[in-house]
């Protein structure tokens, strides 16, 4: 299966940027997890909520654990690299099937309580990825976040798997039906800025950091991070890994 390319990119993310200082990038990563973490906890407390069974709450707590679990792995990495000062990279099999599976749960919640339909399309014999489990995760859900964050009520989030028939290559996808990044604020993210833009006084979206994060672990595990805005079409972002 061949991905589809949104046509004319307006931009592509450059991975050649400085690194992310160490304070600023364990703040932002631990806020993804601490976000999963905090809504299923209150989900799962919600007095309203008496006719969940056992086993949802079982399903929940058992989310809760593996982001506990992940959270301790992300601080654990960039402490690590800050200490040693040497890049990191611990590269495993990964199923995506299986892997996609439980990053799409991990924002389920947000996307419905945003009023946004969150799903997985994986092609057929999508190959086992090889790859670092906690950078590609840390990827995904700066990529997910975003997308859920941005696309209005009623708006669609894919997370899809890939195969470039001519290269072979692997394309992870994250696309969203919202209204796309503008050229200006694509350009200051090329430039390695931070945006934030307000609409009143209680409204704000930011970009930036988290394009970096994403931006810098591509370049440590070798894939290629492509961001396209085709016009009145969202936002289309690629993890393109080559053949193993």
């Amino acid at each position: 299966m061949t991905e589809e390319k949104p046509q004319n990119p307006v931009s592509m993310i450059k991975t050649d940027s400085d690194p992310v200082p160490t304070v600023s990038k364990l703040a932002h990563e631990i806020k993804n997890h601490l976000n999963a973490i905090i809504g299923f906890t209150q989900i799962m407390s919600d007095p309203k909520r008496t006719t969940d069974s056992v086993k949802q709450l079982k399903r929940w707590s058992e989310i809760v654990h593996v982001e506990a679990i992940n959270l301790a792995k992300t601080c654990e990495r960039i402490l690590d690299e800050e200490r040693s000062k040497v890049t990191i990279v611990e590269k495993e099999f990964i199923d995506f099937n299986v892997f996609g599976q439980k990053i799409v749960t991990l924002f389920q919640e947000q996307a419905k309580k945003q009023g946004v339909t969150l799903s997985l399309q994986i092609c057929k014999n999508f190959p086992i990825l090889h790859t670092d489990p906690v950078l590609l995760t840390e990827m995904l859900n700066n990529l997910l976040n975003n997308a859920i964050k941005f696309t209005p009520k009623g708006g669609k989030v894919f997370l899809k798997g890939e195969i470039d028939m001519a290269s072979k290559a692997l394309i992870l996808v994250v696309q969203d039906t919202g209204k796309g990044i503008s050229s200006d604020i694509l350009m200051a993210i090329q430039r390695g800025e931070q945006v934030t833009t307000s609409h009143d006084k209680t409204k704000f979206k930011g970009w930036g950091l988290g394009m970096q994060i994403i931006a810098e672990n591509a370049r440590k595990v070798g894939c290629n991070f492509e961001l396209y805005c085709p016009k009145d079409k969202g936002t289309v972002a690629c993890l393109k890994f080559p053949p193993s």
